[in-house]
């Protein structure tokens, strides 16, 4: 999960155009350190001269590992916790109101076959075309900002794709909603049965849950088309385009291109040019306890996500009942994808190297001990001169980083075979040697991505 830098309030005043404000002072700190007080209550506005327009983000997104790599929000669009309904707005329109009909929706002349926006069949109104919602009319940008939008049909079918994703009816903070999580790495977003507005009264509140996407129904254009869940279903629906419906917004994940070098190994696997979480290749990067994807603070079998606290009591990654929870047993041999650190920090089409790829790496490249950047490691150059750099980052043990500058550890994804059961294999380097070998699983190692030619 990831949450964008808090606001400041003086641009919250300017943005939002709230009137008043609980706090009775603002203080502006200005570059340098000097910080400047004002009396909220005699601040009626605020301008921003000789630049965009400034939108303020404070709002937290999940990354579900979805195919498409878009980030759901974890909050409704007027609410500040997951389990709050926030507010209800008709398709097309963006602030909330108190009676939602044919009436008192803004984009047509009082009924349903004189709308003004949003057409495709002349039998409901003006014809336009425009099959999803303009950014002025979508909720989400229009509230928190152009990064956001309300999702589509088909983000909305990509959320609740059992192919994608795991459904549970559940509760969260004594709220009644749906759970839903990734099969790919078991992040969560929690949608609350929020109900929905008909005129003035507020429907099916803690039994379903109604949330718009931005696609109309092209087919009667008097429908917007959604998610509805209850206990029992899942269904996407289309519903009177007046209705007062919650919105989850969503935005798209940013692609970061990870450079790669082609070392003409017989294979064609391609090797990154950084470490997992470095922006260099003499870039330490973050470190990963085997199976995990996620770097933390402690590095033991008392924090290892795969056991019960020994390495006698594996809970994954086991082929022997000795060292397995109460015998357990998967005979699984290589990571998974939502337990391969590279795969699920830069995308499917990375993996952390198995045994073969890396003892590839080893037997076809000559290396030799240097610096870059200042840096100790081992440059890898392939037959076709191309070459990489791995820096001697060393490994974490509990809270301590040793060896760094004088030894490099890089996992693979394959696990160790009988007597180190518990063991994966990974690549070492110092400056006499570079070789296979395997590690307990709990240590915390760099690891340095492959992808396919």
């Amino acid at each position: 999960m990831k949450k964008k830098n808090a606001f400041f309030i003086a641009a919250l005043l300017s943005v939002v155009g709230m009137q008043t404000a609980l706090a009775q002072k603002m203080t502006v700190n200005l570059v340098g350190g000097e910080a400047v007080e004002y009396d909220v209550t005699k601040v009626e506005s605020v301008t921003f001269s000789e630049g965009e327009p400034i939108i303020i983000e404070n709002h937290e997104y999940v990354d579900l590992g979805l195919p498409s790599g878009t980030l759901w929000a974890t909050c409704n669009v007027g609410a500040s916790k997951p389990e709050e309904a926030g507010d209800y707005f008709a398709w097309g329109e963006t602030q909330p109101k108190d009676t939602y009909n044919w009436s008192t929706y803004l984009l047509c002349d009082g009924s349903y076959n004189t709308l003004t926006k949003y057409c495709t069949n002349e039998s409901f109104g003006t014809v336009d075309n425009i099959t999803e919602l303009e950014p002025e009319d979508d909720v989400a940008a229009a509230n928190w900002g152009s990064e956001w939008q309300m999702p589509t049909r088909e983000q909305i079918l990509e959320l609740v794709s059992s192919n994608n994703t795991t459904t549970t009816w559940t509760t969260q903070n004594g709220v009644d909603g749906r759970l839903i999580t990734s099969k790919v790495n078991g992040n969560s977003i929690f949608l609350p049965a929020n109900g929905y507005y008909n005129e003035s009264s507020l429907q099916s509140a803690g039994t379903a849950c109604y949330y718009w996407s931005r696609s109309l129904d092209a087919s009667s254009n008097d429908l917007g088309q959604g998610l509805y869940y209850s206990s029992d279903y899942l269904l996407t629906n289309s519903t009177r385009r007046y209705y007062g419906r919650a919105v989850r917004p969503v935005r798209v994940k940013e692609v970061v291109e990870h450079e790669y070098v082609d070392l003409g190994l017989p294979s064609g696997t391609l090797w990154a040019t950084c470490n997992v979480g470095a922006n260099k290749p003499e870039e330490f990067g973050d470190y990963f306890a085997w199976g995990e994807t996620e770097p933390k603070n402690n590095y033991s079998w008392e924090t290892y996500k795969w056991c019960m606290g020994t390495k006698q009591t594996l809970t994954r990654y086991c082929f022997s009942s000795t060292y397995g929870y109460n015998g357990f047993t998967d005979d699984l041999k290589e990571l998974l994808p939502e337990d391969d650190a590279a795969t699920v920090n830069w995308g499917e089409e990375w993996q952390t190297p198995n045994f073969e790829q890396t003892n590839e790496l080893y037997d076809n490249t000559t290396t030799v001990w240097t610096t870059q950047g200042g840096v100790y490691g081992r440059l890898c150059t392939g037959s076709n001169g191309n070459s990489i750099f791995l820096p001697a980052a060393g490994f974490r043990s509990d809270t301590s980083l040793t060896n760094d500058g004088s030894g490099g550890y890089y996992w693979s994804r394959s696990r160790g075979a009988a007597p180190w059961y518990y063991s994966p294999y990974y690549l070492f380097i110092n400056s006499e040697y570079i070789f296979l070998t395997k590690e307990e699983r709990d240590y915390g190692f760099p690891i340095r991505p492959v992808r396919k030619k």
